[in-house]
């Protein structure tokens, strides 16, 4: 008994963790600690989980050590810079078309005219775990958004330190594009923080790298144990895994919904674990952030740039005698 309640605590702790710092943080806004550090609370929680990590620590983990740095400059990239890149590129697009096109009139208006707060909270969570879903399903559809997304399947083993590592562009299609649409749509800023808080922290406990094991949650949450089987490099010979399985970020309901949802178990009805955990086309792990930050897979002519070899006439030869 005690066990399962081991397993189920973090279901309940993760959302409550980061609602109580968003509040803190709410508290502290314009302090000292809150202008120095903004995201202080998003790694307070990549922090606890990285500690529960090496207390319950998943089995058949391989070791990630030798891209700590890779893992560490995309994490700082992807919270630090491209939220803020990807609003000013198209946040006054967005924001023209239904100004000028709609009035809003429509679909568009300000946050009390779209429903109490927790109405709000409860449409954005569903709006942007749809909107999450269907675009990380179509990053593995689309050929050179695959090979985008691919650096992100190319980590050897599921770790809050690597949930981060990814393509930019990749990133912000699936976890930023949303938000801004809901923005200009007008609903409440509150109400989109604590769903997005909430969506994120299942995002992140689905990529921890700790043996906890879901039970009927896994049907609710997007668990270690679910999300092990997006990441691993066989899926069952199901022409519905065809391009992949297990596509929502936090919430398992899209992928039960449209028939993409995988976790095989044994006779027993215990949770198999996937046989290995990589790149389904063999790419290794890659350990060079630029290759990434650049995408070389989807540009030839980058890979190239990377990979030159001198030319055999400006390589050093020994004279001879």
């Amino acid at each position: 008994m005690l066990a399962k309640l081991r397993n189920y605590v973090p279901y309940l702790m993760f959302p409550l963790l980061g609602l109580a710092f968003e509040g803190f943080g709410y508290v502290m806004k314009g302090g000292v600690v809150a202008k120095a550090f903004p995201y202080w609370h998003s790694f307070v929680v990549l922090f606890v989980m990285i500690t529960m990590e090496r207390f319950w620590t998943y089995r058949r983990a391989v070791s990630q050590r030798h891209v700590i740095w890779r893992d560490l400059t995309s994490t700082m990239v992807q919270t630090f810079l491209v939220g803020g890149i990807f609003g000013a590129m198209f946040l006054p697009i967005l924001h023209y078309f239904p100004e000028t096109f709609l009035g809003r009139r429509l679909l568009f208006g300000l946050s009390n005219q779209l429903g109490p707060l927790w109405m709000q909270i409860i449409a954005v969570f569903l709006f942007t775990s749809f909107w999450g879903y269907w675009v990380h399903r179509f990053e593995h559809y689309n050929n050179f958004l695959w090979k985008l997304h691919g650096y992100h399947h190319s980590v050897t083993n599921v770790q809050v330190s690597n949930v981060l590592v990814s393509n930019p562009l990749d990133y912000a299609l699936r976890n930023v594009m949303g938000g801004l649409v809901l923005s200009i749509i007008g609903f409440n800023p509150v109400a989109i923080g604590l769903a997005s808080l909430i969506d994120l922290n299942y995002g992140n406990f689905s990529h921890s790298g700790t043996s906890f094991k879901g039970g009927w949650l896994n049907y609710i949450f997007n668990g270690p144990e679910v999300h092990r089987w997006h990441h691993a490099t066989k899926l069952p010979d199901d022409p519905r895994f065809r391009y992949g399985a297990n596509f929502g970020v936090s919430t398992t309901f899209w992928d039960q919904l449209f028939g993409t949802f995988c976790l095989p178990k044994d006779e027993k009805g215990e949770v198999l674990a996937p046989a290995a955990i990589g790149h389904p086309e063999g790419y290794p792990d890659e350990p060079n952030y630029l290759k990434m930050l650049f995408a070389v897979r989807a540009f030839p002519s980058l890979e190239r740039f990377f990979d030159r070899k001198p030319k055999e006439d400006e390589a050093f030869t020994v004279p001879a005698e």
